[in-house]
């Protein structure tokens, strides 16, 4: 195990994620505003359903891919070659099923017009993710890390042109078809030389059977974050009230990057140790779990306390009822960074299966109880289902990880963490008067340096911090 390029690799991950989520997230506000309740709606909507169709074209090869190519690198040509024809093909037959169910769907024409762009977007962002695969595969993070960050630059310098140019939300859909256009093509120049995809029809059947479990996940995955939005859609909700429920849902999506960065990085060690290691393995989840529960829960509290400041300064008055939604998804984030850890370790186990089951059951239990929610509390009901599956969905993970995997040991070490956002959150509450941004970086202070005096992990973490300002 190579632990300088673990360590370059998930720094460099780290940071380029950083940077794109900062940009996408600055961005996204001034888009969010510009565009306002009714036109973010349809945005929104647009982009939601167009993935949902989208995401069928994966089928898992990618994942499996980076787990036989981390173990065996000489069959990665073979992987990736496959995993490249099959998404191209399932992508374009997704793109064709999703307009001719647009109108059946009850949008209206110019949602169906968005969606036209929206999917032709999202079919080749979704065919660059397998090239991320192939260098997350063959520990070369910071190639892929390089791109999605000049992605996320180009995303935000066009839809700012857009902004300036007071065009509209057509605009911005086929800007960003245009950045996934010429990123595609920068990633087709970049692989020559280093590999030739080597498609093998005769293998890919059995690659499927052995990936699919990894691809049902990622459907399951990716319907259990956006169903909410897809079923208000659905519902007859108008488009502003879609507006004002995803502007604040979204902010949280962009903050899972921080458990889904850690693990992405960890994952050809993980599946290293959980081929035989199985104690090394324990030890990296728990440590894990507890950097991201560190991270999360605090985060969680926060936007929590402070949304109807976070909302105002962010969004503007036009927003005002996003926050009561802010309040109650802001709990995404805490429950996202466990459950990431212990879906992990079912995936690295060879219990893929099982962490689908559970994700299939989290996405019937949204279906059943987001329209009681709805119908009982309105936007506030639907954000109160999502949080009850997700909850649901990190206790499964941990009870399949005890029962099947091994006795995982992370209660006792989020006391310290839970001690001190305690004493976090009460410092916010009285401070939720001044700007959100002071409250939030004062309350967060005082939260970092109680988590430093009593806990030896994070004492050591800013020892080595402040050695490495003092260039020691």
């Amino acid at each position: 195990m190579n632990i300088t390029r673990i360590a370059h690799n998930a720094l460099a991950l780290t940071l380029s994620n950083v940077l794109a989520k900062v940009i996408a997230g600055v961005v996204g506000i001034f888009l969010t505003r510009y565009l306002g309740p009714d036109e973010y709606g349809a945005y929104s909507i647009a982009l939601t359903y167009a993935g949902a169709f989208i995401v069928f074209a994966e089928l898992g090869l990618s994942q499996l891919m980076v787990q036989e190519g981390s173990r065996r690198p000489a069959t990665l040509p073979e992987y990736f070659g496959n995993a490249l024809l099959l998404k191209s093909v399932l992508a374009a037959a997704a793109f064709v099923l999703m307009l001719l169910l647009a109108r059946p769907a009850g949008y209206p024409a110019p949602v169906r017009e968005l969606i036209i762009f929206a999917g032709l977007g999202t079919a080749v962002n979704a065919v660059c993710q397998s090239v991320y695969n192939y260098y997350q595969a063959v520990e070369r993070m910071a190639v892929a890390a390089m791109y999605q960050l000049l992605t996320a630059v180009l995303l935000a310098g066009f839809s700012l042109a857009v902004i300036f140019a007071a065009l509209s939300v057509r605009a911005v859909l086929i800007s960003q078809l245009a950045v996934y256009l010429a990123v595609a093509c920068l990633l087709a120049w970049a692989l020559r030389g280093r590999i030739r995809p080597r498609p093998r029809l005769r293998a890919l059947p059995a690659m499927i059977r052995q990936a699919l479990p990894f691809g049902i996940h990622r459907v399951f995955y990716y319907l259990y974050l956006q169903m909410s939005v897809l079923l208000l859609s659905f519902s007859g909700a108008a488009t502003a009230e879609v507006g004002i429920y995803a502007a604040p849902y979204r902010l949280i999506q962009l903050l899972l990057f921080i458990p889904s960065t850690l693990t992405s990085a960890l994952y050809p060690v993980l599946y290293q140790q959980g081929a035989g290691d199985r104690d090394s393995h324990r030890q990296t989840v728990e440590k894990t779990c507890k950097v991201l529960i560190g991270i999360g829960l605090p985060g969680s509290i926060l936007l929590s306390i402070l949304a109807a400041p976070f909302i105002e300064w962010l969004l503007g008055g036009q927003f005002s009822a996003s926050a009561p939604i802010l309040a109650v998804v802001s709990w995404l984030l805490a429950l996202e960074c466990l459950s990431f850890s212990l879906g992990d370790v079912l995936t690295t186990t060879n219990r893929q299966i099982q962490r689908m089951a559970v994700q299939g059951g989290g996405l019937l239990a949204l279906l059943v109880l987001m329209p009681a929610g709805y119908r009982l509390a309105g936007l506030s009901g639907v954000a109160a289902a999502v949080l009850i599956v997700a909850a649901l969905i990190f206790l499964a993970y941990y009870a399949l990880v005890r029962l099947y995997v091994y006795p995982i040991r992370i209660w006792r070490s989020l006391i310290p963490i839970a001690a001190a956002a305690l004493v976090m959150a009460a410092a916010a509450w009285l401070l939720r008067g001044c700007h959100p941004l002071a409250a939030a970086a004062t309350a967060g202070c005082i939260y970092l340096v109680l988590l430093s005096l009593t806990d030896s992990d994070f004492r050591r973490l800013r020892e080595f911090v402040f050695s490495r300002r003092r260039g020691r």
